[in-house]
């Protein structure tokens, strides 16, 4: 196969592009302050967390990937319905 042709092999697909969100986008989202958001930060990983763990974006920055935020909210939803939310 030629190498002009091929496709490059760091390329993304755009379905599998993870938006992160920052924390006025979580706050509404979720319905949840600061305070609540923040201390999922300081769960050990290991430890059953309900809320999703934050992703570092830069040296005093971090985010949540929307998926995760989505997901939780479904669960809770979910979870509502059943009587256990």
């Amino acid at each position: 196969m030629n190498p002009t042709t091929q496709s490059p092999t760091n390329s993304v697909h755009p379905a599998r592009q993870q938006r992160i969100l920052r924390l006025p986008e979580v706050k509404a989202k979720t319905g949840f302050g600061r305070s609540t958001i923040y201390a999922s930060i300081y769960i050990p990983r290991g430890a059953s967390s309900e809320f999703p763990h934050s992703i570092r974006i830069g040296a005093r920055a971090v985010g949540w990937l929307e998926s995760d935020i989505d997901q939780w909210i479904e669960t809770r939803r979910i979870g509502a319905a059943y009587g256990r939310g």
